[in-house]
């Protein structure tokens, strides 16, 4: 961070709603599609069936979409460089 860039303690309280949104929504969509790729079988009641495509797609674009709000809201509020963020 440079010398320049906000302190999150300087944030306004919609900021902080804001950036608090933002990351709860990258939560969800983490949680989500690791429902959907990292279930495991339960032993002796049932194997998981295997998530169809549309459903994978979904909860990966949610994903890159929380991710990319993530580090936009870092980047106006903070001055974050995501220089070494994923590419689209």
């Amino acid at each position: 961070m440079n010398d320049d860039a906000r302190r999150p303690e300087h944030l306004t309280a919609d900021e902080r709603t804001k950036l608090h949104r933002a990351h709860q929504w990258l939560r969800n969509a983490s949680a989500a599609l690791e429902a959907l790729t990292a279930t495991d079988p339960l032993r002796g009641r049932w194997d998981p069936a295997p998530a169809p495509d549309e459903a994978l797609d979904g909860a990966r674009a949610d994903l890159r979409n929380a991710y990319q709000a993530i580090v936009r809201h870092h980047q106006e509020l903070f001055g974050w460089d995501d220089s070494v963020g994923p590419t689209p």
